[in-house]
């Protein structure tokens, strides 16, 4: 090749982008001739790209030392999230639970001093949770006219460093006033049971 095709070729060869082929024959061109080797200096004191040129053999190993790194960046991020997967296991599992149903759970209610009052007593040899969600009942005009909680009974797995059981206790105060309707609602997995200022209705 000539000076000036060399020269040409010259910043796409710092910069990795010929071929193997170019390469050969600028590397050629290069060791033969002293003003295109100050010119190749000078190009790449001033970009600062310079890098040694890399045989083949060499080029292998870098390849193939980036498929182990690769390798091991996917095994990593397999086993972090392997990790967290088991974490939000445990943590659904002993703590958040699932929905239980009602033919696994001992309930008893009685009214007392206008307080009612429901005991639930899980009996699958899980330990019982209750979450509850309450909201005020608007008439069409939007006064409010009774209060509606609901609870939904969870069973989690025993932990025998807490002291959560299988035991539950729920209780609400009912209002005086004749017109305000007061809904306690127990949301199990297979029915729903509904007490109407007390009274058990379905």
């Amino acid at each position: 090749m000539k000076c000036d095709m060399i020269r040409d070729l010259l910043p796409s060869y710092i910069e990795k982008l010929t071929s193997s082929y170019s390469n050969e024959e600028i590397d050629k061109h290069l060791e033969s001739c002293e003003a295109c080797r100050q010119f190749y200096r000078e190009m790449t004191e001033e970009t600062g790209l310079y890098m040694p040129s890399i045989d083949k053999d060499e080029a292998q190993k870098l390849n193939y030392l980036k498929k182990v790194r690769k390798i091991n960046k996917r095994k990593i991020i397999l086993s972090v999230s392997a990790v967290l997967l088991l974490a939000v296991a445990v943590i659904w599992l002993f703590a958040i639970g699932t929905r239980v149903s009602s033919e696994d759970v001992n309930i008893a209610h009685h009214m007392s001093n206008g307080r009612l009052e429901v005991h639930l007593t899980l009996e699958n040899g899980k330990d019982l949770l209750v979450s509850s969600k309450s909201t005020f009942i608007y008439d069409e005009n939007g006064n409010v006219i009774g209060h509606e909680t609901r609870y939904t009974p969870k069973g989690v797995l025993h932990n025998p460093f807490d002291n959560v059981g299988n035991e539950y206790m729920l209780g609400t105060q009912l209002s005086n006033e004749p017109d305000y309707q007061h809904s306690f609602i127990l949301e199990f997995k297979d029915k729903s049971m509904t007490f109407i200022n007390g009274e058990l209705v379905e």
